[in-house]
Order: structure tokens, then C-alpha cells, then sequence
């Protein structure tokens, strides 16, 4: 426990050093010499006098740049690390002259340590915070849309009832999501979508696997059980450890364990895409969920094309 404090103290202390204060050599005390960020597919990794200099320019443009830590969740030599930023832009960035305006950017850093200093980081946050407030992206046109109107059209999206699972140091977590979907086949990789107030969403972000149970038809209690805030979703459950320890849901229709892959900032959620490890299904109908109501399709006919 001493470890982990020192640890995080050690970030949080390094962190307003650096980017309220400016002071970037005391980052020498943090990251190792082999020190590489990360920063997505479309940015070239950064080693630690690159990382150095990008945040001078930042703090040039935002002089009383100020970032808050929300959250550190710690796995072994990991960390994941929620953070917000604030400040005001008076200085060119990126090519735009100051506008004055205020700014805020929130996103999520993953670090691994090796023998005491950070080897590894990635870094994802939602780059059209930062545009929109620039006044580079306008928002009128979405601000137009009425969010009744937005909900209503995706309560005519008719999906199924997955439970997105994990291990949590020995205990079984779990939630129920519909913002599933595949993105390939080959290789085999689907996403999630998590919102980041969600009880589980710290447990997925420490987690290296997680597991999609795609409910049948005769499970709406387990679909009420996850969907609530229940202390304990387990209880009383009938589950098993997949091959890579996830709790895997009894009775479900089909099911996957998923490696997690990236984790992104988008709006409210975090979206986990990953590389499908292991799979099994039955020949059972699925839950399905429209209009804020669950239906059995089982005994529907299908159309003729």
C-alpha cells in the first residue's frame, strides 16, 4: 500500500510541477531515459525531450494552463490516469493566433512502470473539445438537434443485451451495455462503449481482458440485475471463468472474451476496442431491446427476400 501511495503522490506532485507550473525537467525524476508517448495511430510516438517541448508550446498558448488529476486506478506496474485541463488561450497553437477563449480537455493517460520510472504511456482524449472551443469546429449545427429527438431515433434501433464483464482481483464485475459492436473479422475485434460514471468503468480500465455475454431471450432478469446499481450483481448468479478469467454468464447465447486493446475518450464514454481471444455460442434466441422495452424474436417469422 506505502508502494502504491508513493507512487501516485509521485505523479500527482510531478504532474502540477510540469504543466501548472512549467517546470519539465521534473519529469527526469519520472520517466526512464527509453521514456516513449504514444499519442494514436495518426501522431509519431514521442520520446521524453519531445514530450518536453510540446509542453512548452502548450504552456506558451496557455500561460495559466491548470490540470486536475480526477482519478488514478493502479494494476500492478499499470496505472490509468483521468485528467482534466483548463486554461486560456493567448498564444498561437498549432497554428491558430490567440483567441482569449477559455478551453477545456479531458482524456485518459495509461502508464507503465519498470523498476521505478515510466517506460510507456498512451494518451487518448476527444481532440474536438479542444477544436470546438478554438472556435475551429462550430457547434451550431449540432446544437440544433434536439437531444428528445436524438433519443428517439435510437430507441428505433433495435439491438441486443450484452453484459460486459471483468475480473477485478478475484471479484466478478459487470454492467449491462447495448453499444456493442463488431469491427472486424479478421482479425477478430469488436468495441464497447462504457460511460465513465458506471461503477464498473474503473474495473474495465485496469482489466487486460473483458467478456461480452450477449443475453438470450429468457434472461431478462439477469438484464434487470446489471442494468441496476446493485452492490453485488453476482449474487446468486450462475457463472464460470472463461479460458482468460473473465466471468462468463451461464445460459447466455453467445459469448466472447476480449484482449482490450485501446481505450478512448469520447464524450461521456470510454469506447474499449479489442481482439476477440475466445468465443461460444448456442442455438438460442437473444434478448432484444427497442423503445425502452425487451422482446423474445423466437417467436417471430422472418421476411422473405
Amino acid at each position: 500500500m506505502t508502494h502504491t501511495l508513493d507512487r501516485t503522490a509521485r505523479i500527482r506532485s510531478t504532474w502540477q510541477a510540469v504543466w501548472d507550473r512549467g517546470e519539465v525537467d521534473a519529469l527526469d525524476q519520472l520517466l526512464g531515459p527509453a521514456y516513449v508517448r504514444r499519442r494514436g495511430p495518426a501522431a509519431a510516438p514521442q520520446d521524453r525531450e519531445q514530450f518536453k517541448e510540446s509542453i512548452r508550446a502548450i504552456r506558451r498558448a496557455f500561460p495559466d494552463l491548470h490540470t486536475e488529476i480526477e482519478e488514478i486506478v493502479e494494476d500492478g506496474e499499470s496505472l490509468a490516469i483521468r485528467w482534466r485541463s483548463t486554461g486560456s488561450h493567448t498564444g498561437d497553437f498549432l497554428g491558430v493566433p490567440a483567441t482569449g477563449r477559455p478551453v477545456e480537455v479531458s482524456g485518459a493517460t495509461f502508464t507503465r512502470f519498470d523498476h521505478g520510472v515510466v517506460s510507456e504511456e498512451w494518451v487518448t482524449w476527444d481532440p474536438r473539445q479542444l477544436l470546438e472551443a478554438l472556435g475551429i469546429v462550430t457547434t451550431t449545427q449540432r446544437a440544433a438537434v434536439d437531444a428528445d429527438v436524438v433519443r428517439g431515433v435510437h430507441r428505433k434501433f433495435i439491438t441486443g443485451v450484452t453484459v460486459v464483464t471483468c475480473d477485478d482481483d478475484g471479484k466478478p464485475r459487470g454492467l449491462a451495455v447495448n453499444a456493442f459492436a463488431s469491427i472486424s473479422l479478421d482479425p477478430p475485434m469488436v468495441l464497447v462503449c462504457v460511460q465513465r460514471t458506471s461503477t464498473t468503468h474503473p474495473a474495465l480500465h485496469r482489466a487486460s481482458h473483458l467478456g461480452i455475454n450477449i443475453l438470450a431471450a429468457g434472461q431478462l432478469d439477469v438484464a434487470k440485475t446489471f442494468a441496476s446499481k446493485a452492490d453485488d450483481k453476482f449474487a446468486g448468479l450462475s457463472w464460470t471463468p472463461g479460458e482468460f478469467g473473465v466471468p462468463l454468464i451461464d445460459r447466455s447465447c453467445a459469448q466472447l472474451e476480449v484482449e482490450i486493446g485501446e481505450r478512448l475518450e469520447a464524450g461521456s464514454h470510454t469506447v474499449f476496442t479489442g481482439r476477440v481471444v475466445s468465443a461460444r455460442h448456442e442455438e438460442l434466441a437473444p434478448l432484444v431491446y427497442s423503445g425502452g422495452g425487451f422482446f423474445d424474436i423466437s417467436h417471430t417469422a422472418p421476411l422473405p427476400w
